[in-house]
């Protein structure tokens, strides 16, 4: 049975999870590299997306007033804030500090140079960074276009570089919650007198988790949120390592 196959008996079969726990760790560890790949889809299409829109729309857009960053402070001559729609993305500028990170709308793909930070909104993921990276040079609309055009000709070499990084974070944080609620399916295990040890709860969590990475995935692919998301994950998953665990045969009891 390959990967894909288990990754389909783990949506809904308790019993054939419980079965996989005398298979080889190479192959949990393959699954898991798998569920980690799975779960970055969604933000891997809205990045390439964005990236790639939000990088054109900027360099093409001449309605964008002059200004230049020194000392880490935008400034412009413009005495109020500035906003721009283009192509679905909304562009702000803004020197007179009235506009802050938190005021923004997540819910709006935004690309906004503010007083001292320039912050990307792309599907509710917000990601800011100070002025303070440009030293104490003085950088102008043109210089940053230029430099905007110079990534925009690396895109496809930068995009899949970000997006490999992204993967290894993805996949040493869901081996991480594999080991931690592995610890739980002992516990499971010696409460309902389970023979089960550490490295065979290793291998039926990875497959617990497995029902809850594709609701995930799917919810994030339609755009919809889940409220308290963590704590769902947490608890679909801890279901269904109990329900695993009971489909394990009792411990025999030697007289």
């Amino acid at each position: 049975m390959n990967v894909f196959q288990q990754l389909y008996k783990s949506i809904y079969s308790p019993k054939d999870i419980a079965k996989f726990r005398f298979q080889g760790i190479g192959k949990t560890i393959r699954f898991i590299f798998l569920l980690a790949l799975i779960s970055i889809i969604p933000v891997a299409i809205q990045f390439v997306s964005f990236a790639t829109n939000a990088l054109d729309t900027l360099i093409l857009d001449k309605e964008l007033p002059s200004f230049s960053i020194e000392n880490g402070t935008l400034s412009s001559d413009q005495s109020e804030p500035v906003t721009l729609e283009k192509d679905g993305i909304t562009i702000i500028l803004d020197d007179t500090g009235q506009m802050k990170e938190g005021n923004l709308d997540r819910n709006e793909n935004t690309v906004a140079f503010l007083k001292n930070d320039f912050v990307v909104i792309s599907q509710g993921h917000v990601q800011s960074s100070s002025y303070t990276l440009f030293g104490d040079s003085t950088v102008t609309k043109d210089e940053l276009l230029d430099i905007l055009n110079s990534l925009n000709d690396l895109k496809w070499i930068l995009i899949p570089v970000a997006l490999s990084i992204l993967y290894v974070f993805t996949s040493g944080m869901t081996f991480l919650k594999v080991t931690i609620f592995a610890i739980i399916g002992v516990t499971f295990a010696n409460i309902l007198k389970r023979n089960v040890q550490y490295r065979q709860s290793f291998r039926i969590t990875a497959y617990a988790a497995s029902v809850s990475t594709v609701f995930f995935t799917l919810m994030e692919l339609l755009q919809t949120r889940i409220p308290a998301a963590p704590i769902l994950d947490w608890f679909v998953i801890t279901v269904i390592l109990y329900l695993v665990v009971k489909e394990i045969p009792q411990r025999k009891i030697r007289h």
